[in-house]
């Protein structure tokens, strides 16, 4: 599956005006003789195929490809990390490692996210100092290239859904609310792990890239830290449509019950007359009295329209 470019540029190696510049998919055997850098997108075994002395167990390399973080271990000679990338939705997370030197950055993905990702950085043509470094500060960069305007359309739909309660002219179910709670806050932490990563590498301990290199990785920190603003401004608005539809079932549920409190108060007067002439008693004052019925008739339609005029004036109807 291992898919490898070779970065070529003018500031690192003898370009003509006829060879392309930039990321430039090649062999692997021309990737091996090679002299300039090299990004390869390979799996956990053929990463340890590649001979590199400190990881030779295909099942850390797993692990650390099936990481659900993003982070950094900065080494006296290379870098190794993991990326965590949630898809748009937040349901599911993308998950890669990385290990970079100077002569190469080899991402470890056995899908093609990293694949698809580098193919669009290939496309993009030339970018000036291309090295490993700057070559991940780019992946990063890439990774974060539609998320804002993402972030933007969540915003709109939240806001859709708002006007809607507000209205009562939808019907939202708490579970929608609580997806837009789950997805802003899964964002959050990952721009958050990535502008701790970003700020690890430009503070580069070991000084395995140049000045310029790390420097920057505060711009990606910069990135980071605005998007996940952006996102925790999501999950502080969600929270507030939660409450707002907590407020409006609490609505429904007092309409509820107001009516059938209003329908049990009309009814009253006549639960009253029947219970007290239901009693088995033989000298009930009134039994005699042939036009009884017709004077308890009109007193309930008195007392109902009494209590209605009443309901009506408190605005409960």
């Amino acid at each position: 599956m291992g898919v490898r470019y070779e970065i070529r540029s003018a500031g690192l190696i003898p370009v003509s005006t006829m060879t392309p510049s930039g990321l430039v998919q090649v062999t692997s055997a021309d990737a091996r003789k090679s002299m300039a850098p090299v990004v390869e997108v390979l799996t956990p075994q053929e990463f340890c195929e590649l001979g590199v002395e400190e990881f030779s167990d295909p099942e850390a390399l797993r692990t650390l490809e099936e990481s659900e973080s993003n982070f950094a271990d900065i080494y006296s000679k290379f870098i190794i990390g993991s990326f965590a990338v949630p898809s748009k939705d937040a349901v599911e997370l993308d998950t890669f490692g990385f290990y970079m030197d100077r002569q190469k950055l080899v991402l470890i993905d056995s899908d093609h996210t990293a694949q698809d990702v580098l193919d669009h950085i290939a496309q993009g043509g030339a970018i000036r100092d291309m090295t490993t470094a700057h070559c991940l500060y780019v992946f990063m960069k890439e990774l974060l290239r539609e998320d804002l305007d993402h972030l933007g359309r969540v915003e709109d739909e939240m806001e859709d859904l708002e006007e809607g309660l507000m209205e009562e002219r939808v019907s939202v179910p708490i579970a929608k609310v609580m997806r837009y709670r789950r997805m802003a806050m899964r964002f959050v932490s990952y721009y958050q792990q990535l502008a701790t990563m970003a700020a690890m590498l430009s503070d580069d301990e070991n000084k395995m890239m140049t000045r310029e290199e790390a420097r920057r990785f505060d711009h990606m920190e910069n990135l980071a830290d605005r998007l996940a603003a952006r996102a925790e401004t999501l999950r502080e608005y969600s929270l507030q449509l939660h409450e707002l539809h907590q407020a409006h079932l609490d609505l429904k549920q007092n309409s509820t019950m107001q009516v059938l409190t209003i329908a049990t108060v009309l009814f009253a007067p006549l639960t009253l007359v029947t219970g007290w002439f239901g009693m088995n008693l033989a000298d009930m004052p009134g039994l005699g009295f042939d036009g009884m019925w017709m004077l308890l008739l009109a007193l309930f339609f008195v007392c109902t329209g009494a209590l209605l005029l009443f309901f009506w004036k408190r605005k409960w109807l």
